[in-house]
């Protein structure tokens, strides 16, 4: 228990000394931050705000990391990194935290939505016809599944009807039989 208190303590003290301003001077001024979103003009006046000198962030930081690493536990405390535009940011973070991280990041989530299914018949046949239907359709996603005794080739993943709808008058033309159903579909990637 005390290993998790000292950790949110890390994360508590590090939001503290990077991310609050340290001196805001809304208060001494009287001035309402939220006044200023609505000026006409632009604000010409400086704010010169005091900086904690990089030295006394790091001893506070480095100190709370030595008490965590003095701690005998099995758990080691990784380290999670992320790079966005110019900046780098270090994440530490214990690894029973991380595998949780990394086991909803492999879950395969799924939506309710629709495919195009172009053939139902045995195992033989569908295989035929989804190895043909890639060849036809490269790019978009095939699917060969069971419904026993048969199999079932389904093209795509369509959040709405409409976009199915707009697919299967395409597929019509290759596959008379074709048909829309709705079923469990793959999340898009953003």
């Amino acid at each position: 228990m005390n290993k998790l208190v000292i950790f949110f303590l890390n994360i508590t003290i590090f939001a503290l000394f990077f991310f609050v301003e340290p001196s805001s001077n809304y208060a001494q001024q009287g001035v309402s931050c939220w006044k200023n979103i609505f000026q006409s003009t632009p604000d010409t006046t400086q704010v010169v705000s005091q900086i904690t000198p990089l030295d006394s962030c790091t001893n506070i930081h480095t100190t709370i990391i030595e008490k965590i690493d003095s701690i005998n536990d099995t758990h080691e405390i990784g380290v999670l990194e992320k790079r966005i535009g110019m900046g780098h940011v270090q994440v530490y973070m214990d690894s029973i935290i991380m595998s949780i991280n990394a086991k909803t990041l492999e879950e395969v989530k799924h939506l309710k939505g629709y495919r195009v299914q172009i053939h139902f018949g045995d195992l033989e046949s569908a295989r035929e016809v989804r190895a043909k239907c890639r060849r036809q359709l490269a790019g978009k996603k095939v699917y060969l599944e069971s419904i026993a005794p048969n199999y079932i080739v389904s093209v795509g993943n369509y959040r709405d009807r409409w976009e199915a709808e707009f697919e299967l008058g395409i597929l019509k033309k290759r596959y008379p039989n074709a048909v829309i159903v709705p079923t469990d579909i793959e999340t898009p990637r953003l």
